[in-house]
């Protein structure tokens, strides 16, 4: 029999490819870590008595013409001009992807996908993000296009896009001079005023402001003189590019006059990079609501990290720059200790039985959750902190930043109806072993299957009768999200190991839609089709249609 969909996917992608579809509901980041710069070029060996060196040549360019005899003619060669386009600061060695991952696409199609790469909550694609970014490889084949941003500007755009600053810098270092753009280094500004660097991001901007004639640099060289105090030369600035007709920008000229000494009240804030950031921050203004939601990573990453702004002020930044990757757990949970919770605070949290949806009532619980004697409070503030994730959509992000407190807890020290909500918890964030007692006292079926799943080699189970099991429990529980929730663990098993045939009579009776889910509708399809089963791909294609589904090749 031909082999099956799930089958060709577990030949062709491994284990490895199949975890990374489990993580995207419950794994946890990999913590790969950061080598030095890789030199384009390595150092020639030390020279020997018996005979000249020979220059070592890196592995991707073209090694040299061997030496011409004595009494032939010379050939010279040129070698290729070295693309540092992918110059990277993450070796393979050190959790980057391989020096080969480009080979055989084309760098049109880099250039073409890149700028789609957007924030993420799921904190593995975050990590996969920023493993492809930073990856030291040989660069695509192809050249830039003149009209268009280099690969290498649109590279450094998509590390100030996600937020990944403190990692983006030693690139930035790395990279020759002669790759310099005015797109380029507009991103290492912002890279710079991102880490709250502003000495290093007004140096650009005074070396680059006689090579760009864009009024973004004008701006950005006003910014600096008034960041830097000079009051005079910014509001000079600003009365030169009035008299140019330049755009106007009225919240920037209200930034500036702000800080050269004549207050304004900030009501809305567009475009919040990380620059206009930084000039809020300095004029002690606070972050509008419409800043906060529609600022990126990097600029959320700067006035979250900014020590000249109270703690306070700077929680709602945070809490969203760790969401999205940008900021760690561990940086969160040390600024939610800072804003210096009372005693009477806590005690009042648990007396009201219900906090107000803000970032100092998840402060406060967390404060809870680290500092309390009593087991019981601390589970309590936990259950209380992982509720509140799930209603925000923060549950991965905030099990991160409390698995560590999770672990030291027993079920015993909780409410019977925490266990479910600490196990996702934990086996998100890889802590199985700790799972176990959780898991044991939630007895949720689904959570068996995400289990083994996660550890089969720990918890033995034929995963067909495991996930029988949970689609009848979900089936008897939940009445509104059960065949999404079915159809998932269906697309993680089969990610994972072959599954036999399924019950999903529980998910066709009432009130139930009279509807299999799409997604075991495609493994049906594609498997009926391979066994040439044809009524089954027939009805299975018929289906796939009227439920909205496209069809497939077979």
């Amino acid at each position: 029999m031909p082999a099956s969909r799930a089958e060709r996917c577990r030949r062709r992608c491994g284990r490895g490819a199949a975890a990374l579809a489990l993580s995207l509901l419950i794994a946890a980041p990999a913590a790969a870590q950061l080598g030095r710069p890789i030199p384009l070029i390595a150092p020639p060996p030390p020279p020997q008595e018996a005979a000249p060196a020979t220059p070592a040549v890196p592995p991707h360019l073209p090694a040299p013409p061997p030496p011409a005899a004595a009494g032939t003619d010379i050939e010279t060669q040129t070698l290729a001009p070295v693309d540092s386009s992918w110059l990277g600061t993450l070796a393979e060695t050190s959790g980057g992807l391989p020096r080969s991952m480009w080979e055989g696409t084309t760098r049109a199609l880099v250039a073409a996908a890149l700028p789609q790469l957007a924030p993420t909550s799921s904190p593995v694609l975050q990590d996969l993000a920023r493993r492809l970014l930073l990856s030291d490889a040989a660069a695509p084949q192809g050249q830039d296009p003149p009209d268009r941003p280099s690969l290498a500007a649109l590279r450094l755009d998509r590390l100030l896009a996600l937020g990944i600053v403190a990692e983006a810098l030693p690139l930035l270092d790395a990279l020759p001079d002669s790759i310099a753009s005015d797109s380029l280094d507009r991103t290492r500004v912002e890279l710079r005023f991102a880490a709250n660097d502003v000495t290093a991001a007004c140096r650009t901007v005074q070396q680059r402001i006689d090579r760009y004639l864009e009024v973004w640099w004008a701006r950005a060289l006003v910014a600096c003189q008034a960041l830097a105090g000079d009051r005079a030369a910014a509001l000079l600035g600003l009365s030169v590019l009035a008299e140019q007709k330049a755009p106007s920008d009225p919240v920037f000229d209200s930034l500036i006059e702000s800080l050269a000494g004549r207050p304004h009240k900030i009501d809305k804030l567009p475009q919040p990079t990380p620059l206009r950031l930084a000039l809020l921050a300095a004029a002690k203004l606070p972050l509008p609501p419409d800043g906060l939601a529609e600022a990126g990573p990097a600029a959320l990453y700067g006035y979250a990290t900014n020590e000249t702004v109270p703690a306070e002020r700077r929680l709602a930044a945070a809490e969203r720059a760790a969401l999205l990757g940008a900021l760690p757990p561990e940086a969160l949970g040390k600024l939610y200790l800072a804003i210096g919770v009372k005693p009477d605070e806590q005690i009042a949290a648990f007396a009201e039985g219900k906090l107000p949806d803000l970032p100092h009532s998840r402060a406060i619980l967390y404060v809870t959750a680290r500092s309390s004697a009593d087991a019981r409070i601390r589970a309590a503030a936990l259950a209380a902190l992982l509720s509140d994730a799930k209603k925000r959509g923060a549950f991965l992000a905030t099990s991160r930043l409390v698995a560590p407190l999770l672990v030291e807890l027993q079920p015993a020290d909780a409410d019977t109806g925490f266990a479910g909500d600490a196990a996702r918890a934990l086996l998100a964030t890889g802590h199985v072993d700790a799972a176990a007692p959780w898991l044991a006292a939630a007895d949720r079926s689904e959570l068996r299957l995400v289990a083994h799943l996660a550890a089969p080699a720990g918890n033995p189970g034929d995963a067909t009768a495991l996930l029988n099991d949970a689609i009848a429990a979900l089936a008897e529980r939940d009445s509104g999200g059960a065949q999404a929730r079915a159809a998932l663990l269906l697309m993680l098993a089969s990610a994972f190991e072959p599954v036999g045939p399924l019950d999903w009579q529980k998910l066709l009776a009432p009130p139930h839609q009279a509807m299999l889910p799409d997604a075991a509708l495609w493994l049906d399809q594609g498997e009926a089709a391979d066994g040439r089963r044809v009524g089954e791909t027939a009805l299975a294609s018929l289906l796939l249609a009227q439920a909205g589904g496209a069809l497939t090749g077979e």
